[in-house]
C-alpha cells in the first residue's frame, strides 16, 4: 500500500515538472535570430560597461540602455561581431562591417531582470562563415 501511495505522489511531482517545462516552452520558442549591423559610434561612454575582447575584436555591453558596442581592432576582411544570447530566449548578432579601428553600436531592447551572455568573434561576409578566435563569455545582469 505505502509503494502505491510513494509511486503516485512521485508520479504527480514529475508530470507537475513536465507542466512547468512544457509552460515555458513556448515563450522562448518564440523569438527568432536577431542580425544587426551596427552603426557607426564613438566608443561606449558609461563607466559601467563590460568588456570582453579577442586579438580582432573588442565588444563592450552598456546595460544600462541595452547597446551593445563593438570595435574591430584588425584591418582583414572579417567583420568583428559580438555574438549575444539572453536568459529568456532571444539570440542574435551585432556584426560592425565599418572596418579596424572603427566602433559600431547596436541598440537593443532587452527584458531587465535578466542575463544577457556575449562573446567576441568574427564573421566573412564574403564566405558566410564565422572565422577568427572567439572569446570566452561575459554574463551580465541586464
Amino acid at each position: 500500500m505505502v509503494a502505491r501511495i510513494v509511486k503516485r505522489v512521485a508520479a504527480g511531482l514529475i508530470g507537475t515538472a513536465i507542466a512547468m517545462v512544457a509552460a515555458a516552452t513556448p515563450a522562448s520558442a518564440a523569438y527568432s535570430y536577431e542580425w544587426d549591423d551596427g552603426v557607426a559610434s564613438g566608443a561606449p561612454g558609461n563607466a559601467k560597461v563590460s568588456c570582453v575582447e579577442t586579438s580582432n575584436t573588442f565588444v563592450c555591453i552598456e546595460p544600462y540602455g541595452d547597446k551593445i558596442f563593438v570595435k574591430d581592432l584588425w584591418p582583414d576582411h572579417a567583420s568583428s561581431v559580438a555574438r549575444w544570447y539572453t536568459s529568456y530566449g532571444r539570440w542574435g548578432t551585432c556584426r560592425n562591417s565599418l572596418g579596424a579601428d572603427h566602433w559600431a553600436v547596436c541598440n537593443k531592447d532587452f527584458k531587465e531582470g535578466y542575463y544577457l551572455t556575449v562573446r567576441a568573434t568574427q564573421y566573412d561576409g564574403e564566405t558566410k562563415k564565422w572565422v577568427g578566435p572567439e572569446s570566452g563569455d561575459i554574463v551580465i545582469l541586464m
